[in-house]
């Protein structure tokens, strides 16, 4: 039996013995250089970073075997509040706490350790080097680093990075609201949330809604664009509201709404309380002089007091939600008549021209899903998103756009007009700012968190238009994988506004200029990747000799040499490293950070470096789900990585994950399957060690099949590589390759050619060696091979060689072998005495042919019939052909790489040996036309007709 433990202890061993993954500078050779984000080291690294990693180190291996230079460090993140909350919380003896640190192996003898932040990053940065190694990680060990004051070197470059931001006018002080911890007094970044990753302040609009006594009802919303298609305001009858005084003005609002408008900073005076009953009926409306019509309350029980103002307007044209809410209302008689509401004349106001839906978008989205309530949350959900998407990339502003505002936007698309709208109706007073989070989050102190407007807070000004352009400018040039993120990334660019990037507390790099002020999480990990290129030759420089001026010199190429206090040779090394290995050629994160570190990462690298050093690809995957089920600490389904060689081992490990999904799919780790690769892949080491430099020197036409799969199979692989399709490079290198060689081998009878077979053997591994290396590497080694299968070139491929023919009459064969044994099933017969194949009529390859080129203009029987029958060739069969043509061409699928009668008898016939021996009796292969047995009429191109006897 393999000891799979054994071969991973060897390999890993040797990698990092003889530094097989540490590039040097060579520009002999095309480089690579790839990252992935570090990891925050509060605890042991599991599964759900192995998916976005071994995304990475797949490109990586990849790219090394097609000869490129390829670097792939590593680094770790300990900058925020999360260790310092955490260490904290040891102190306290917090339950919850100390169990995490008991679950990931910490003895209780050693949890007081725990109680300083420092022990943390000493004790978790060396398990998860153990585990990147232990996983086969192809990672240059000497440029590992961590974050933080911690680390005087790495303190020093962020300070210089920020002096950098600060120079351009990109970090400002100002006030801005913030996701903000009353407990910690300070803003709440992602790395700080214990819940609540990827949520942040949101952009409302109040809306300002005049009653006939001068008070204003208050509504809330993210788009202001639909003005002119509001057709009524909602209150909740069963709530009771605020009026309070603020600027000036009487609002009514939600209770909930009034700690909200405090912590933006509007000054609030509670006046008394409405019941929503008495507000009902009402008439409201906008003081605007194109807004001329006064529009009803009415009632809506649905409608939560603590979200936005508790109000809502309704804009039934292109709100799914406020449509179907508008037509159960009409059908609701009995609230009506209690409220004596008339409201017959209230339908959708058409405000957008959208391509394809019209005017009338909800209707048509509701009618699509066939919604019948507002009770179908699911579908409702889905239309929001599916809607506003469209509007915003397809829609444009209809005639009613030619009033209320400085020019008419009529036919300008709804982010353009956006920007108008909001200027203008805020300049008129009509509307305020007001800002609520996308979801609930909560600090790792365990406080609910809010949005706070700070004054005294340093932000990086990510609002800047003209630094919106500019990285607009790079995601052009930027390839993504896959592209369809690219909306998503255009969106946030222009959606981020300026982002709060110190705290008091906690690690982290000091402001240079105001040390009161601690760097956050996500505002020091934006161009870190450029450290890596020089912070092994950095590191052992003493840190008092290190300035601005050093970074200036190798960064940018600015300065002089002689006023840096370094030796200039040094220096000139660190410039030669930088300027080798930059621009970055792939990022790669969760899709969740779409919205917030990966768009720095390009806004700083845009600020801070010239062009030519920008970003060139990044990818952006799913999140891992395990056995089908969302992961969890509370499932305790978050398989540590520690645990997996063991368990699973290492090889089946790597191809579980990236065999589990691909794009932005979510992953599923399939635990069975990775337990059934082990098998898997031992039966792949005996066949390839039986089969090795085995076989006859004569070349068959079978094995021209296997070498035009071979190459096509390579061609496939490759391709999907380049496009980080790792789950489709997978399935063509392993299983498609490996039925390949398992039919080929059975129509060999064994006695396959010796050297395609070695070819293909060798072709395997390297193809599997990215995601499987350590039993490649075996295998390699054991064939005799020189050199690491990790560094030899990655199989070549010759397209000539790829014979569609040949592919074709293999699937013959494969098909008849099949038919055959339903024919003996369905006979039962267990032993023939003879077994005759008819090949099909000639005829039918005419028609075939035709049919091939029609179905691919129309689907349409009819039309094909008619092409069909004028040819005189095939009329004469008009009769059966209408009996099947018309079923196989509304299928689609009609049998492309059609050949000839005379080809696929020809095939049959060098495939006769083989038939027999499969069936152990005689095999007759006879051409329809020269039989009168119906078994013949049935055979078609590419199916034989069977008869056994």
């Amino acid at each position: 039996m393999l000891d799979l433990q054994h071969i991973q202890d060897k390999w890993a061993k040797k990698w990092v013995t003889e530094k097989v993954f540490e590039p040097n500078v060579n520009k002999k050779k095309n480089k690579f250089f790839a990252t992935f984000p570090y990891p925050y080291v509060n605890s042991m690294l599991h599964i759900g970073h192995l998916y976005t990693l071994m995304r990475v180190e797949a490109l990586s291996r990849y790219k090394r075997m097609r000869g490129f230079n390829v670097l792939f460090p590593q680094a770790w993140h300990t900058t925020g509040s999360p260790i310092v909350n955490a260490a904290i919380r040891v102190k306290e003896k917090e339950p919850k706490q100390l169990k995490i640190l008991k679950d990931v192996g910490i003895k209780d003898q050693d949890l007081p350790k725990f109680e300083d932040p420092k022990y943390w990053v000493d004790y978790f940065i060396p398990e998860a080097i153990t585990d990147y190694k232990a996983m086969g990680m192809s990672v240059d060990w000497r440029r590992q680093f961590y974050t933080t004051e911690l680390n005087p070197h790495y303190d020093k470059f962020i300070k210089w990075q920020f002096n950098k931001l600060k120079e351009k006018g990109y970090v400002t002080k100002g006030k801005f609201p913030v996701v903000w911890c009353n407990k910690c007094n300070g803003a709440v970044s992602d790395h700080s949330r214990s819940e609540g990753e990827g949520e942040t302040a949101q952009e409302f609009l109040l809306f300002k809604f005049k009653l006939n006594d001068g008070r204003y009802v208050i509504t809330a919303t993210l788009r202001h664009d639909t003005m002119w298609g509001i057709t009524n305001v909602y209150v909740n009858p069963d709530v009771e509201y605020v009026e309070i005084e603020t600027h000036g003005q009487k609002w009514i609002v939600g209770e909930p709404c009034i700690e909200k408008l405090k912590n933006l900073e509007y000054d609030i005076k509670i006046i008394g309380k409405i019941q929503g009953k008495n507000l009902i009926g009402k008439k409201v409306r906008l003081e605007l002089d194109d807004f001329n019509n006064k529009i009803p309350i009415l009632p809506a029980s649905f409608l939560d007091p603590h979200y936005g103002t508790g109000i809502v307007h309704s804009v039934p044209s292109d709100s799914a939600d406020d449509l179907i809410a508008l037509h159960d209302l009409k059908k609701n008689k009995e609230l009506l008549e209690k409220y004596n509401l008339n409201i017959e004349d209230i339908n959708p106001i058409e405000i957008f021209n959208t391509p394809e839906v019209g005017g009338n978008s909800a209707q048509y989205f509701l009618d699509k899903y066939e919604v019948k309530s507002q009770n179908e949350r699911a579908k409702l959900d889905k239309i929001k998103k599916e809607l506003y998407k469209l509007t915003f990339t397809k829609s444009t502003f209809n005639h009613l756009y030619k009033k209320g505002f400085s020019k008419s936007l009529e036919g300008m698309s709804i982010p353009d007009g956006q920007k108008i709208i909001k200027k203008e109706l805020l300049e008129k007073g009509v509307i305020e700012l007001f800002y609520e989070l996308t979801g609930k989050v909560v600090c790792r102190c365990l406080t609910p968190s809010i949005v706070k407007m700070v004054s005294d807070q340093w932000f990086i000004a990510y609002g800047d238009e003209k630094w919106k352009e500019i990285t607009h400018k790079a995601f052009d040039n930027i390839t993504l994988y896959p592209n369809i993120v690219r909306p998503q990334f255009e969106y946030v660019i222009d959606w981020l506004h300026n982002w709060a990037c110190t705290r008091e507390s906690g690690l982290g790099t000091r402001l240079p200029w105001d040390e009161k002020w601690i760097i956050e999480s996500l505002s020091d990990s934006t161009i870190y990747m450029a450290y890596y290129t020089i912070v092994h030759i950095l590191k052992e420089i003493d840190v008092e000799q290190i300035d601005d001026k050093l970074f200036d010199y190798v960064f940018l190429g600015k300065g002089n040499l002689d006023d840096i206090k370094i030796d200039n040779e040094i220096i000139t090394k660190m410039k030669e490293e930088f300027d080798y290995w930059y621009p970055l050629d792939f990022r790669n994160s969760g899709k969740d950070l779409v919205q917030n570190h990966l768009t720095f990462f390009v806004f700083n690298h845009c600020a801070i470096f010239p062009e030519e050093k920008w970003p060139k690809e990044i990818g952006v995957n799913g999140w891992v789900t395990v056995d089908g089920q969302k992961m969890s600490k509370s499932l305790g389904n978050m398989i540590p990585l520690r645990d997996m060689p063991e368990k699973y081992g290492v090889d089946c490990a790597r191809f579980t994950i990236l065999s589990g999904g691909e794009s932005m799919d979510d992953p599923n780790w399939d635990s069975e399957f990775a337990k059934s690769l082990k098998k898997k892949l031992e039966q792949m080491y005996d066949f390839c060690l039986e089969n090795y430099n085995k076989g006859r020197e004569e070349y068959k036409k079978v094995d021209r099949w296997m070498e035009s799969q071979l190459n096509e199979i390579i061609i496939k692989t490759t391709e999907n590589m380049e496009k980080t399709l790792f789950r489709s490079a997978l399935q063509t290198a392993y299983f498609e390759l490996s039925n390949a060689i398992k039919w080929y081998n059975r129509r060999c009878s064994g006695n396959v050619n010796k050297d395609l077979m070695n070819k293909v053997i060798e072709a395997q591994i390297l193809l599997l060696c990215p995601f499987t290396p350590f039993i490649c590497e075996e295998i390699w080694e054991k064939l005799g091979k020189q050199g690491y299968a990790s560094l030899a070139s990655w199989p070549g491929s010759d397209k000539k060689k790829i014979n569609e023919k040949l592919d074709f009459g293999e699937d013959m064969i494969k098909n008849t072998v099949n038919d055959i044994n339903s024919v003996k099933r369905l006979a039962k017969v267990d032993k023939p005495k003879l077994i005759k194949l008819f090949v099909s009529s000639k005829w039918k390859y005419e028609l075939y042919k035709v049919l091939v080129e029609e179905v691919q203009k129309t689907r349409n029987p009819g039309e094909v019939m008619k092409k069909v029958m004028a040819n005189k060739k095939l009329r004469k069969h008009g009769k059966e052909i209408s009996k099947f043509v018309p079923k196989l061409v509304a299928s689609g699928k009609v049998p492309t790489g059609i050949t000839s009668e005379q080809e696929e008898y020809d095939y049959l016939i060098e495939a006769k040996g083989f038939l027999e021996k499969e069936f152990s009796c005689n095999i007759d292969i006879i051409k329809a036309d020269e039989s009168e047995l119906l078994k013949a009429k049935q055979a078609s191109p590419g199916k034989v007709g069977v008869l056994v006897e």
